[in-house]
């Protein structure tokens, strides 16, 4: 029982850090550049990422319990005159600040979605294939 809850206390004090590796992976594709930034070590609190939009413009973005926000239009830097809201989702702080993302986010939901319609007529013909086999027999 005790391994359990050393587990879950780990897991809880990397959570910021396990969330921001996951931000990392899904939003690569539509931007040009992301990582957790190798400057500011992450706590239990905080994680810094760095990342360039596709029109080119650097920020740090902080992840804390608030959420995310543009800390610095640089790589690891933390400039406290500059303000910026919380956003719940790395989406919405992207979809807010690059227009570029939205039109990347938007291309590939829709190359997904008809992905998804074009196996889904596909499987349809499949069966209606098998029906019609069955009839003749």
């Amino acid at each position: 029982m005790a391994d359990a809850i050393d587990s879950d206390m780990i897991d809880d004090d990397r959570a910021l850090t396990i969330e921001a590796s996951a931000v990392v992976r899904e939003i690569a594709y539509a931007v040009k550049f992301v990582e957790i930034s190798n400057i500011f070590p992450a706590t239990t609190n905080l994680v810094y990422i760095n990342l360039t939009t596709k029109e080119n413009q650097h920020m740090c973005v902080e992840l804390s319990l608030q959420g995310f926000r543009v800390v610095a239009m640089e790589y690891n830097k933390i400039n406290p005159e500059f303000i910026s809201r919380h956003y719940e989702t790395i989406y919405s702080l992207l979809d807010s600040r690059s227009e570029e993302y939205r039109s990347t986010f938007c291309e590939t939901l829709s190359n997904k979605l008809l992905h998804l319609q074009q196996l889904s007529h596909s499987t349809a013909a499949d069966e209606d294939f098998s029906d019609d086999q069955m009839d003749t027999k």
